[in-house]
């Protein structure tokens, strides 16, 4: 048991009291309702932390004793703690570390510190071998995308547990995320420590871990994903930070019509050229172009350094730019634009993202700058790299292939070379106001980015997106969205339609592939405004709390994904449902918290649910489904927003809503060239509309369904607001249930 010995310093009077009190039955730091609870015994090195909603605790032990053991209060990022604090010696080395609970918030931050070097990192700590019984078990797995896996997978990710009631805890790493690794099978064991090849560690290094515990999934991925970036201080940007997650856009990557294709005739930038200018006259509002890994300057060597194919694309001509090789040379091909970037970038009228590899063995860059493995490292390299994108008209830099890049540099085994990388990589883009984009990601990247400000968009799912790759994206969405990072689905056609709702609902990029002439514009206008203005949720669309249970129990079940809309507390849920099994149907189940309108989008049909009540409807082999369930207000209405988007009440069309008893106000927003726009939504019974700098068609109202539509059209002569960068009017909508 806890003995007064081993504590030789006590921070105040208070302390000393608190220890006195729990001596015979050893430390305990109690936090209060909704946190957590220490208990720790000095004498064997024990300690638990525990919860009373659910009642779970999570043990482990040093199976020696701690010495220097003192109890202390404080406060850091994650708000007020009670801190616990100990020293020990790992074989020779001394070490020193900390426990954190918060009194206010279900956390946990365990520390550790090694006094001296050492050849090998120190054991895990926190290493928990007791915990609840049969939880399910998920976490990232080891691949490009970090795809989901319902196991524990000993790498740098988060490992999340949970029971068939969604009470959950996520434990991770909290720091030096490309050298850490959880440890364990889940089940028996949770530890969080290091990757086996990862050697010369420094004196003073300090690990973090962090456990964040609660009930309900998501919740609990929110709470956890709040405190690692409070924990990083860092800065995340919203869903219209830059220019690919605000407009739609063309890209020419894997799966897209023009990858490493073009009219031979008139060549690439030609082909690309008369592509931006069939959408001008179409007008179609694309306002940037993706270039792909086709461009620049390559090799035939692949990434672990065997050699690759000659040519890309056989029938191609035989240059540098048609290899599938590391980076020679970031600069354009003269072959494909003889007027260098900033040349094509100024005759097409779009800004431009551009893709970028690893560094090739052959790399003239390597005789400048430092590069470990095959990932440059040096600050120089990355100013010059921005500098290009600078002066080329980029936009947004995207580093391809990280996975590779991780694999085959000393990552996983070299402090700070990780860091270095991703560090400078990030500062020289935004000293340039450039954005990043990761693609091909490991889980270490996702948790190591969120420092970054600038990198607004990830890649959660592998290239051109389809219905194979849905389960994929959506659990990466997951990941994504704790972090503050902005989840890209890759290139699809305008076409599907399911594929373009999806990216919509991902509140991320929207970016199509087609070939000129092939588009499907009122596809692409439900999910832009007519200036390109992508119309979309609050947040990233992922899976609900029972498609976890359902999949870690391997139950055939629909996987049933949501997102919403926020206005002031008016909270409006966007539901995905597709049947993924193949069984000749399945049922959609869900329940609104509070009396709503389930409208189904495609179908066109609504339905009045209570509070708390389920709402079913089958779903067939193959098929999916969309509804919008919108809350019934004091006012009696159930707003679904602009009826010609698939977020109608996204804030780039509704900008504002106010609900009082019988009355329903309405900030609509149209681009500058919209003429109108059809509202709609359920009502208690008939509602009438006043418009405010503007007009409106009488108002359709069926009395049977309660379901009803308005046409709003701006005023001739409203003013046109240019201050956020893009020509808008508002008009004011007042909906009434009329007596």
């Amino acid at each position: 048991m806890f003995s007064l010995k081993s504590v030789i310093r006590f921070s105040t009077p208070l302390a000393v009291a608190a220890l006195l009190a729990s001596a015979l039955n050893g430390l305990s730091a109690s936090a209060a309702e909704n946190g957590l609870t220490l208990q720790l015994d000095a004498n064997t090195g024990t300690y638990e932390i525990s919860s009373a909603a659910p009642a779970w605790t999570f043990g482990g032990s040093f199976h020696f004793a701690l010495a220097n053991v003192i109890r202390t209060t404080g406060s850091d990022r994650l708000g007020a703690y009670e801190q616990t604090g100990f020293d020990w010696k790992n074989g020779a080395q001394p070490m020193s570390g900390w426990i954190r609970v918060y009194p206010d918030k279900s956390l946990a931050l365990f520390s550790q510190t090694c006094a001296t070097a050492a050849g090998a990192p120190p054991p895990p700590f926190p290493d928990f071998t007791r915990q609840p019984d049969r939880l399910h078990v998920f976490s990232y797995g080891h691949k490009e995308f970090a795809p989901e896996s319902f196991s524990a997978v000993n790498i740098s990710t988060p490992w999340l547990l949970f029971d068939d009631s969604a009470n959950a805890v996520v434990i991770s790493p909290a720091s030096h995320f490309f050298v850490a690794s959880m440890i364990g099978d889940g089940q028996n064991r949770v530890a969080s420590g290091f990757n086996p090849e990862f050697h010369n560690v420094p004196a003073g290094f300090t690990q973090q871990t962090l456990v964040a515990l609660g009930h309900g999934i998501n919740a609990t991925w929110d709470l956890w994903g709040g405190a690692m970036l409070a924990l990083q201080n860092a800065k995340r940007p919203s869903n219209e930070a830059d220019t690919i997650l605000k407009y739609l856009g063309y890209w020419t990557d894997n799966g897209a019509v023009y990858y490493y294709n073009y009219d031979e005739q008139k060549g690439y930038a030609g082909t690309l050229q008369a592509l931006a200018e069939h959408y001008r006259q179409a007008e179609i509002p694309v306002r940037y172009l993706q270039l792909d890994s086709w461009w620049y300057y390559k090799t035939t060597t692949n990434a672990d350094g065997t050699p690759g194919k000659i040519k890309k694309v056989e029938r191609l001509p035989s240059a540098e730019w048609n290899r599938y090789g590391g980076l020679m040379e970031y600069r354009a091909h003269t072959n494909l634009f003889p007027n260098e970037l900033a040349g094509f970038e100024k005759d097409i009228q779009l800004p431009l993202v551009t893709h970028n590899r690893w560094i090739d063995p052959a790399s003239p860059y390597r005789a400048k700058y430092k590069v470990e493995g095959i990932a440059a490292v040096d600050p120089k390299f990355w100013d010059e790299i921005a500098r290009y994108c600078k002066a080329s008209g980029i936009i947004t830099y995207e580093q391809d292939w990280l996975d590779r890049i991780y694999s085959n540099s000393p990552f996983a085994s070299e402090l700070g070379a990780g860091e270095a990388f991703a560090d400078n990589m990030a500062r020289a883009c935004a000293e340039q106001n450039i954005s990043v984009q990761y693609c091909m990601p490991y889980a270490c990247y996702f948790m190591n980015g969120c420092r970054y400000e600038n990198l607004t968009t990830i890649r959660t799912a592998t290239d051109r997106f389809n219905t194979n790759r849905w389960n994929d994206f959506l659990y990466g969405s997951r990941f994504a969205r704790s972090l503050g990072i902005w989840p890209w689905t890759d290139v699809f056609m305008s076409g599907e339609t399911d594929n373009i709702l999806l990216s919509t609902l991902s509140a991320g990029p929207v970016g199509i592939g087609d070939a000129i002439g092939a588009e499907n514009a009122a596809n692409l206008f439900r999910a832009v405004r007519a200036d390109g203005v992508i119309v979309k949720p609050d947040a990233p669309l992922v899976p609900d709390d029972a498609t976890y249970i359902a999949d870690a129990e391997k139950k055939p079940a629909p996987l049933i994904a949501k997102t919403f809309t926020d206005h002031d507390g008016i909270r409006t849920e966007y539901i995905f449902a597709y049947n993924r099994h193949k069984t000749p149907a399945d049922t959609v189940q869900f329940s609104p918290d509070k009396a709503a309108y389930v409208y189904d989008y495609f179908a066109g049909t609504g339905k009045a649910v209570d509070a708390g009540a389920g709402f079913e409807s089958p779903l067939a082999e193959n098929d999916s489904a969309f509804y919008v369930v919108a809350p019934v207000g004091k006012s009696g209405i159930a707003f679904l927003g602009d009826k010609g988007k698939f977020v109608g009440t996204g804030k780039e069309r509704i900008d504002s809503l106010s609900d009082d008893p019988d009355k329903l106000t309405v900030g609509l927003v149209l681009a500058e060239n919209e003429k109108s726009v059809v509202l709609h939504g359920f009502a208690s019974g008939e509602p009438k509309a006043t418009v405010l700098a503007g007009l409106d068609d009488a108002v359709q109202f069926n009395p049977a369904t309660h379901y009803f539509t308005v046409i709003i059209k701006p005023e001739t002569g409203t003013p046109v607001d240019k201050s956020s960068g893009d020509p808008v009017r508002h008009v004011t909508v007042v909906l009434e249930i009329q007596k």
